[in-house]
């Protein structure tokens, strides 16, 4: 009887010095000091066009290649990171040659010519700067 009343004693202070150390860790965090002018957000929300707008924009991916829009929400979701490029302000080259990048393969074989005409269909379907 006497172990297991020096085992419950036992595994009740371990739980308890537990928990203060968590206690201890949870205050640590409360005392950080927080800056008061936070740095401004280098991410979009990753703006998806509307139904409208998709269709215009399968429509000019599709004038420029059938290809790439062989897999029409595939089209779509990569021109969301598009356009998040776009509205982060990166330069111009940037955007093309990464718009090539994510429509080559699959079907599609994409130059940074036509990764233009890409950046600029995604452009005039939704994604104002």
């Amino acid at each position: 009887m006497r172990t297991r009343t020096t085992t419950a004693a036992l595994i009740t202070a371990g739980l308890l010095l537990t928990l203060t150390a968590c206690g201890e860790d949870d205050q640590k965090a409360k005392n950080v000091d927080t800056p008061k002018n936070p740095a401004p957000a280098t991410s979009s929300a990753f703006l998806r066009p509307t139904p409208d707008q998709e269709k215009t924009l399968i429509a000019a991916l599709t004038a420029i290649d059938p290809n790439l829009t062989a897999k029409e929400e595939r089209a779509i979701s990569r021109s969301v990171g598009v356009c998040d490029d776009i509205l982060k302000g990166k330069d111009d080259a940037t955007v093309v040659k990464n718009a090539a990048y994510r429509y080559d393969g699959g079907t599609a074989s994409v130059d940074e010519a036509k990764g233009a005409k890409i950046v600029q269909a995604i452009k005039d379907a939704y994604c104002k700067a």
